[in-house]
């Protein structure tokens, strides 16, 4: 038996334990036979696919990148599958926590201004009585000018010599005063100037809090229609939920086009291709049939949500329908046509049984049923190739007349 037969009977082996229990229940109905036609068509070999649906025109609407927030917590937003213009509103994001933050800004830019006035108060004091102490020490050195300025006739010698000295001390404190009074001065005006520039820096951020405030309500991007990304649970965001600033809240699209983001099991690798037909259902819509073609296949394996094996990604071109609406996360099942093989006779999978001998079927007589042997090929999902035992127009059990028997 070669690698390829073995192959065909191990499928057979699989496809008759799990129809063989249907056939001997149904058997139980004295009298009935269920029979399958045998006939010539085209076998149709496929590959399982699985996954969701995405739109191909989307813009993903994420929440504002504010410095003083790092999540925010959705408030509002604008029904799923809403159509929306441009500019429309879609999200709110609740403003508590700025409204708090902005009360104490404006708490401490109100403290700041009171220390600047009363400072500015206290400088304008002082001021005065640098002043008014200037004067007295002008007027000092000017009365010790006019002793020491005095005819040397007029004076004695050592009260000249002590009214020069008190010339020289009043002159020298006066200097010493007016550089004090000169540092005190600098000095109260850099104290100012930095307070000034804590309030203008407090103010700065007021006014950055309330245009932040401002940007929690987002407005559409474009025109389309409004949806609600699921996450890795396939969630959809809602009111009351907290959100980062790199999560997607809602998407704008347009449901005029569709791919689907699909996987495969990682045996079926080989059996698969670019431009290959793809037919799916919708897990919401099961009556509607889609149709495709695969548009790309990744390049790696990556394990399966489940864990169960290793899968391929790849993306379906769905064609466009207006039948039904079609939504981004909706769920997929489907089968990649890998082979058409043209004009062949098939029998079901359930109609095929494993002997000691080969596989084989119960074929209708005018007498009963007739076992005849086998010889397969290809297989589809349902369907076996049937090479030689079988001609069209024969009828075949479904259910195994020996087993029956037991």
């Amino acid at each position: 038996m070669t690698a390829v037969m073995a192959a065909v009977m191990a499928a057979v082996m699989r496809w008759a334990g799990l129809f063989v229990i249907t056939g001997v229940g149904c058997a139980r109905h004295v009298g009935e036979l269920e029979l399958a036609d045998i006939k010539r068509d085209d076998l149709v070999v496929t590959v399982d696919v699985a996954g969701d649906l995405a739109a191909v025109d989307s813009t993903d609407v994420k929440p504002p990148v504010i410095p003083e927030a790092s999540n925010f917590k959705i408030s509002w937003l604008a029904p799923e599958g809403s159509e929306v213009v441009a500019g429309a509103p879609i999200v709110t994001f609740d403003s508590s926590d700025l409204d708090r933050n902005l009360e104490g800004l404006q708490s401490q830019a109100a403290e700041w201004r009171t220390q600047i006035d009363r400072m500015r108060q206290q400088a304008t004091l002082t001021h005065r009585a640098e002043e008014l102490s200037m004067l007295e020490q002008e007027a000092s050195v000017q009365r010790a000018t006019r002793l020491a300025g005095a005819p040397p006739d007029l004076v004695a010698p050592l009260a000249q010599r002590s009214n020069e000295l008190d010339e020289h001390q009043a002159k020298a404190e006066l200097e010493l005063a007016r550089k004090r009074t000169d540092y005190d001065r600098r000095s109260r005006a850099a104290e100012l100037q930095s307070l000034v520039n804590v309030q203008a820096t407090v103010a700065h951020q007021i006014e950055q809090l309330r245009q932040s405030t401002t940007r929690l309500a987002l407005t559409s991007p474009r025109a389309g229609t409004v949806v609600y990304p699921g996450n890795y649970a396939g969630e959809n965001k809602k009111i009351g939920d907290t959100v980062y600033s790199s999560d997607v809240v809602v998407q704008i699209v347009v449901l005029g086009a569709m791919i689907g983001n699909g996987h495969v099991d990682e045996a079926d690798l080989a059996r698969i291709a670019v431009h290959e037909p793809v037919a799916l259902r919708v897990d919401a819509l099961p009556d509607v049939g889609l149709h495709g073609t695969v548009a790309s296949i990744a390049s790696s394996v990556q394990p399966s949500d489940t864990g169960a094996s290793n899968v391929v990604r790849l993306q379906v071109a769905i064609e466009a329908t207006t039948t039904c609406a079609l939504r981004p996360g909706m769920r997929f099942r489907g089968q990649v046509e890998t082979q058409r093989i043209p004009s062949v006779i098939q029998i079901p999978a359930e109609a095929v049984f494993v002997t000691p001998e080969g596989p084989v079927a119960y074929r209708e007589t005018t007498g009963g049923l007739e076992r005849v042997r086998l010889s397969l090929g290809h297989r589809s999902t349902e369907t076996f190739e049937v090479t030689a035992g079988l001609s069209p127009g024969d009828r075949v059990s479904r259910v195994s007349p020996e087993q029956e028997a037991r």
